[in-house]
Parts: structure tokens; C-alpha cells; sequence
């Protein structure tokens, strides 16, 4: 960068990099949802199986506060996120190279660990330089990469996938990742955290709900999606490239929860907003139970259920940043670890329970966690006031 480019410049194109990197990484993870079943086929191994690698995946991310209490503190973000996209690339060729289930779990556990690390230190980055004010329009653009991963990264997977094999979009993934960690050194900057933002965590009843709320719809999200591409390849016979289509439609919906949340979260409230998202979520996910065997209700239901789950999980990140400003990188990483506890149960009962009971039993499921959420959070979790 130009010694002559002023901060806001500067940061606008800081913000440029992170979003493409968190894009790609993006891409590699949502990708395996619609082609979880291509995925078992290469490796050998059944759907229950393959479920495990996700419940993998999210179980790794346990280590989050760990790795940012030491790389994050001692070593500043910039480092942290140059680590956590050089993890998610050795990770995501591990799980390509080996074509066995041993190597497949090793390389998901690996992305897992650094997926959550890179989000951390990059929304703590961005935290940092942004108020809270204005903190969810310009974390809500970062936080767009979620539906960008299925809009743009589930097509070009299936394209990778229908014109090589199941490890192909994981070889072009770690590629990109590679030159993105490398990117990253050199243009972030290299100053620590804010002294506001390495403090002691104090958990007091609005943190400690916060994280409830946080793990009660992850696990309600996960438990349906975990099964979505099983369910439209089985019930409605859809090819892999058609399936990719679909990632499309779904992705649309949730860039619309997000472009939502650009739009209007700073205005209404965070906490309101996050309310919204989980009662919209709720219906999206209790209408799938007269849409499991009908496409283009069912696809709806999904579409609306996920639109609501954006807007929700985009209105809680500046929500969590701004909760306990005195401890930002912490909340976040314990909010990834509640999250990623959440998602890997909801990845390991999902494929079960749909066998056992249909999508109508995964739909239920996640619709409670969601009314559960929104008790929660209206009841114990406070709104933080504007920042200095």
C-alpha cells in the first residue's frame, strides 16, 4: 500500500483482503453441506460417517480461547489471522490427499481449529478500528462472505467436483488460502490489540446468556443443515451440479438476512434485530414440516429458515464485540467454542434423526432450540450502550 493512503483508505482495504480470505474459507466449509454425499461416496464410508467429519470440524474449534490467549494476546491479530489461514490450507490438503476417513477427519479437524481463529482475530481487528455505532454495517460486509461461500463457492465446487473428483475444490481452496495468509502479513498492521480489548473476561447473567442463545440456534441451524443436500439428493433426485444450483437459491436467501442486517441493525437495535432473526428462523424451520416432500415449499421454508438465521447471527456479532469491550477477542472466542459445541452435536444427531424420522424431526428440533433462544435472550441478555 501507498505510503500516501489515509487510514479510512487503508482500512477499506484491509477490509477488502479479510472479506475475500473469509470468502474462500467460507467456500471451503459450506461447500461439503450440499455435497455431503459425494464426499462419503469417494471416501468409501457412510452419510452417519460423513456427519462425523463435520461434528469434527466444530469440535475443534474447543481450542479457540486457547489460541487466542496466547497467539492472539502475545502476537497481536495480524499474526493470528496469517496463522489461521495457513492451518485452514494445510487442513483442507490433508483432507484431499489421503482419501481415507483417518486423513479426511485429520484435515476437517484441522480446518475447524482454523476457521474460528481466523473469524476471531479478524472481527477483533476490525472491532477495534470501527464503532459500535457503526460497527454492523461494516462487520455486516465481512460477515456477507457466510452467503457468499454458498452463492458462489457451492456452484464453483460442484463445477470442480463434476469435472474432477470430491478432493478437487479442497486443492483450489488451500491454493487460495496459501497466498491469502502470505497477502495478510504484509498488509495488516502489526499493532497489537487495543488495551480495551485484552482485558480479564468478567461473566456476569447477560454474557453468560449470550452464549446460550448463540449455542440454541447454531444447533438448531446445524441439525437441519447437515442434511439439506441428503435430503434433496434422496427425496427429489438431484444431481451434483443440480445441487449446486440450489446452494444458489439458498445463498441468495441468506445475503438477503444479511443485506438486511447492513440495512437496518444499527437502527433498530442489535438485541431487537437478533430477536427478529431467531423468530423468523423458527417459522422457516417448522415450515419445512409440510415442505419436506414438496420442493418448492420445502425449498422456501429452508430459504426463509436460513434468511432469518443470517440476519440474526450478523445482528450478534456487534452485539458480542461491544458486550464486554474490555474482553472482545475473549467473548468471541467462547462464543466460537458454545457455537462449536452446538454445531458438532447438531452435526452428529442430525443425520440420525433424519433417518430415523425424516426432515420433519430435524425441522421440530431446530424450530424449539430457536423459541428457546428467543426466551433467553429477551429475558437476560442486555443491549450495550454506544461506545466512546
Amino acid at each position: 500500500m501507498s505510503e500516501r493512503t489515509g487510514p479510512r483508505e487503508r482500512l477499506t482495504e484491509q477490509l477488502l483482503l479479510l472479506t475475500f480470505a473469509r470468502l474462500t474459507v467460507n467456500s471451503a466449509v459450506r461447500f461439503v453441506y450440499p455435497f455431503l454425499g459425494a464426499i462419503s461416496r469417494g471416501l468409501g464410508i457412510s452419510i452417519e460417517q460423513a456427519g462425523f467429519l463435520v461434528s469434527a470440524r466444530w469440535a475443534a474449534g474447543l481450542a479457540t480461547p486457547l489460541v487466542t490467549g496466547t497467539v492472539g494476546r502475545r502476537q497481536g491479530h495480524r499474526r493470528q489471522v496469517t496463522i489461521g489461514l495457513a492451518l485452514f490450507s494445510l487442513g483442507a490438503a490433508v483432507a484431499a490427499s489421503f482419501g481415507t476417513f483417518a486423513g479426511a477427519i485429520t484435515g476437517f479437524a484441522a480446518m475447524g481449529l482454523a476457521k474460528p481463529s481466523f473469524d476471531v482475530a479478524a472481527q477483533s481487528y476490525l472491532a477495534d478500528r470501527v464503532p459500535y455505532e457503526r460497527r454492523a454495517r461494516s462487520l455486516g460486509v465481512f460477515e456477507m462472505t457466510w452467503a457468499g461461500g454458498f452463492l458462489i463457492g457451492a456452484p464453483a465446487a460442484g463445477w470442480l467436483i463434476a469435472r474432477g473428483d470430491w478432493a478437487t475444490p479442497f486443492w483450489v481452496f488451500a491454493a487460495i488460502l496459501l497466498a491469502a495468509a502470505l497477502g495478510s502479513w504484509v498488509s495488516l498492521d502489526g499493532s497489537r490489540s487495543s488495551p480495551r480489548a485484552v482485558g480479564k473476561l468478567d461473566w456476569d447473567a447477560s454474557a453468560l446468556s449470550l452464549l446460550a442463545v448463540m449455542s440454541l440456534f447454531a444447533g438448531g441451524a446445524e441439525v437441519l443443515f447437515v442434511v439439506f443436500g441428503v435430503w434433496l439428493e434422496t427425496s427429489f433426485g438431484l444431481a451434483i451440479v443440480a445441487l449446486g444450483a440450489m446452494s444458489v437459491f439458498i445463498g441468495v436467501a441468506e445475503l438477503a438476512g444479511e443485506g438486511a442486517t447492513v440495512a437496518v441493525t444499527d437502527r433498530i437495535g442489535k438485541r431487537r434485530a437478533l430477536a427478529v432473526g431467531l423468530a423468523l428462523s423458527a417459522v422457516g424451520y417448522a415450515l419445512l414440516i409440510p415442505g419436506e416432500d414438496r420442493l418448492v415449499l420445502g425449498l422456501g421454508a429452508l430459504g426463509l429458515g436460513l434468511a432469518g438465521f443470517e440476519f440474526a447471527i450478523l445482528s450478534s456479532v456487534p452485539l458480542q464485540t461491544e458486550l464486554k469491550p474490555g474482553a472482545r477477542a475473549q467473548l468471541l472466542s467462547w462464543t466460537v467454542v458454545s457455537m462449536g459445541v452446538a454445531r458438532a452435536i447438531g452435526a452428529a444427531v442430525g443425520p440420525g434423526l433424519y433417518g430415523s424420522f425424516g426432515l420433519a424431526g430435524n425441522a421440530i428440533l431446530g424450530a424449539i432450540l430457536n423459541v428457546a433462544a428467543i426466551v433467553i435472550l429477551l429475558r437476560w441478555v442486555e443491549e450495550p450502550g454506544p461506545s466512546d
